[in-house]
């Protein structure tokens, strides 16, 4: 326990007020981290709606895209064999990159029985203790009967001054449980309050860190291109599968090319020099695969 805890124990009014500020907090942190939930929930439903149009528009280009890729690099491998050239590398894949995933939030757990309703008793129920307590009638002595008849005097007046704090008093020295004075189990209360801050400072952190990953996840960022040239009237994906389609057409002539060479002549070394270049040395020059490639997949 805090020491804020063992100072509350011994002041049943101090008690209550650090248990409603701390529940204030709670309730504080709580809201926020719903409001972090809400963004996190709306900027992964965005994305993923960028992703469902990218695929709708991109994914049929691609595979063709790729499909040729693999067809002409056969077809060098045959060239390449036959004349005991060097073989050219793979052309760099098209990546694909997973969105983060949020866990799940962590089930809050239960109150104790009495936080729904945590109340102070009443003036009147601690005058009726105190004269329970402290009634003379109870003295074991004539020195008890003085000492408690003045303790009564004292509650009396307390009680017609509406003096809670000094009706408390008494009710302690005479032995009262502060947890009663109280009007909940401040034990089991500060307990689960203290394991609801550690999940919500926990989910805080974690919703922190997927919040950042999403934020700078490339779909995200493309999405964010995306949307930036369509508010300056550029269709971006349209052109992105304009220059697939190209590349398209472009590897199409290039493999029937390829198919019609000599194995050994200088025309197919000249030809394989051109892909070892381009899909090796220079893997940049190629900007229709290599930017969508950040965005293939969710």
């Amino acid at each position: 326990m805090t020491s804020d805890f063992h100072q509350a124990l011994l002041n049943p009014q101090l008690w209550r007020l650090e248990a409603a500020r701390r529940r204030r907090q709670l309730e504080e942190l709580q809201a926020f981290t719903q409001r972090l939930e809400s963004e996190y929930a709306q900027l992964d439903a965005q994305v993923r709606a960028f992703l469902t149009r990218y695929s709708a528009q991109l994914d049929a280009p691609w595979e063709r895209v790729e499909r040729l890729q693999g067809e002409l690099l056969r077809a060098l491998e045959l060239l390449a064999r036959s004349s005991g050239a060097a073989l050219p590398p793979m052309p760099p894949p098209r990546q694909r990159h997973r969105l983060p995933e949020l866990p799940p939030a962590p089930a809050w757990p239960a109150a104790p029985a009495d936080e729904q309703a945590v109340a102070a008793p009443s003036l009147k129920d601690l005058h009726r203790r105190a004269a329970m307590r402290l009634h003379p009638d109870r003295a074991e002595g004539e020195a008890d009967r003085a000492r408690r008849e003045a303790l009564m005097r004292d509650a009396n007046l307390a009680y017609a001054d509406q003096d809670r704090a000094t009706l408390e008093a008494l009710l302690i020295a005479a032995g009262e449980s502060p947890q009663r004075l109280g009007g909940f189990d401040v034990h089991a209360h500060w307990r689960w309050l203290e394991r609801c801050e550690h999940l919500a400072q926990a989910r805080l952190r974690v919703l922190r860190a997927h919040l950042l990953l999403l934020r700078q996840h490339p779909a995200t960022v493309l999405a964010e291109h995306v949307e930036r040239a369509q508010e300056r009237g550029l269709d971006a994906l349209a052109v992105m599968a304009a220059r697939l389609a190209a590349q398209a057409q472009e590897l199409q002539q290039q493999l029937y090319i390829g198919a019609r060479l000599q194995p050994g002549s200088s025309l197919s070394a000249a030809f394989l020099a051109q892909w070892q270049q381009r899909w090796g040395a220079e893997p940049a020059a190629r900007p229709q695969s290599a930017q969508p490639s950040r965005l293939s997949s969710s």
